[in-house]
C-alpha cells in the first residue's frame, strides 16, 4: 500500500500588525490624529524614573531638606550654599539684569561623599533658558565641594539637594 503524505503541521509566527492605509494616506506616511502628549510624557518620566533608579541601586543617598538646621547633613549643605552663593555672586549672569525676574529655576543637585558633582539638573525653569543654564554654570564652577566629614561619610553616599534659584536685581543670588 502506498504511503499517504500527511499535511505538515500549521505553523504560526506572530507578525506585527501592519497598519492599514486610509484614504488620502500615502503608504510611508503616519495616520493623521493627534499623539497623546500627556502620555508619552508620562511614559518618558517613567523610563527616566526607572533609569535614574537603576543608575542609582545601592547608592545610600538622602535628599536633604532646605530647612534642615540642625543634622550633619544641614550643616554640610549650609556650607554648600554660602558657597554656591558666593560664586554666583561673582558671576552673576548679564541676563538676569536685564530680565529682572522675580523667580529664578529650580536645580536638583546631586554631590558625592569626595565632593564632587554626580548631577546638576534643572527641575523647573524659570522660563529663559539662558538663565537656567547660568545656574547650572554656577553651580558646576564650584566643584568640587568639600568632602562629606567621616561621620556624613558613614552614613551616605550622595546627598540631593533639591534649591530654587533667584538672581536677586543688586547682583545677589539666593539658593534658599
Amino acid at each position: 500500500m502506498p504511503a499517504i503524505a500527511k499535511p505538515a503541521p500549521a505553523v504560526t509566527a506572530l507578525e506585527p500588525a501592519r497598519p492599514t492605509r486610509r484614504s488620502g494616506q500615502s503608504a510611508g506616511s503616519a495616520p493623521r490624529g493627534r499623539l497623546d502628549s500627556g502620555a508619552l510624557l508620562g511614559q518618558i518620566a517613567g523610563l527616566e524614573a526607572e533609569t535614574q533608579r537603576r543608575a542609582n541601586a545601592g547608592i545610600r543617598s538622602k535628599r536633604v531638606s532646605p530647612n534642615d538646621t540642625q543634622s550633619l547633613e544641614g550643616f554640610y549643605i549650609a556650607a554648600w550654599v554660602r558657597k554656591v552663593e558666593q560664586i554666583g555672586e561673582m558671576n552673576f549672569p548679564e541676563i538676569a539684569r536685564k530680565l529682572n525676574l522675580n523667580t529664578g529655576p529650580v536645580l536638583d543637585v546631586a554631590i558625592r561623599a569626595d565632593g564632587t558633582l554626580k548631577e546638576v539638573r534643572i527641575v523647573r525653569s524659570s522660563g529663559n533658558a539662558e538663565l537656567d543654564q547660568a545656574a547650572q554654570r554656577i553651580v558646576r564652577l564650584g566643584a568640587p565641594y568639600a568632602p562629606f566629614s567621616s561621620e556624613l561619610r558613614q552614613r551616605y553616599d550622595v546627598l540631593l539637594i533639591s534649591r530654587p534659584w533667584r538672581f536677586e536685581p543688586g547682583g545677589r543670588v539666593r539658593s534658599r
